[in-house]
Formats: structure tokens, C-alpha cells, sequence
């Protein structure tokens, strides 16, 4: 029984070759844009920690492609929530305008 796993085993590790991974289209995640927005708000309330971040909604035009988040903050003993859009250009990914929206 040894001897069949062995067997198993040597021809297995033999026959497998690795594939290397290339991406062949780096692209922005979802994370990624969640994570500017962390830190877009951060710059207005560098006190504060993120207890919670939900992505609100997307859209999408012909080269603008706009994200808003909605972030609850603690601040001291204080909870709020605040909005943040992210308004980029959807080919490069370069940032337009970020606004940062407490919630009434």
C-alpha cells in the first residue's frame, strides 16, 4: 500500500508542470476604489476609525465612471456615518473630484 502512494505520489509530481501567471489586463477592483475612499475620508477626519463601509451605488457614462460609499466613523466616543463619491475617468482611472458628505 506504501508502495502504491509512493508511486502515485512520484508520477503525479512528475507529470505536473507549472503554468506561470501573467494578467494580461491590469484593472482597478472594486477593493481598490473602497480603499481610496477610506482614505479620501480619512484626510477630513483623521481621528476617526471605520467601523463599517457599504458601497452605495455605481454609474457608469461614456469616459466618467462615479462611486459612492457610505462609511460609519467613530470618533472618540462618537458614531456618524458620512458619504464619499469618487468621480474617475473609467480609461485611466485617474481621479476627478472626491466629496466627503456627513450624513444629516
Amino acid at each position: 500500500m506504501k508502495n502504491w502512494i509512493l508511486v502515485t505520489a512520484i508520477l503525479f509530481g512528475l507529470t505536473t508542470s507549472t503554468v506561470p501567471f501573467t494578467p494580461g489586463v491590469q484593472a482597478v477592483s472594486q477593493k481598490t476604489w473602497e480603499d481610496v475612499a477610506v482614505k479620501e475620508t480619512k484626510k477630513r477626519y483623521p481621528l476617526s476609525q471605520v467601523l463599517f463601509s457599504q458601497k452605495i451605488w455605481d454609474k457608469k457614462k461614456k469616459d466618467i465612471t462615479v462611486k459612492q460609499y457610505r462609511f460609519t466613523l467613530r470618533e472618540g466616543m462618537q458614531d456618524f456615518s458620512v458619504y464619499t463619491t469618487i468621480t474617475f475617468d473609467s480609461s485611466s482611472g485617474e481621479i476627478k473630484k472626491v466629496q466627503v458628505i456627513p450624513e444629516a
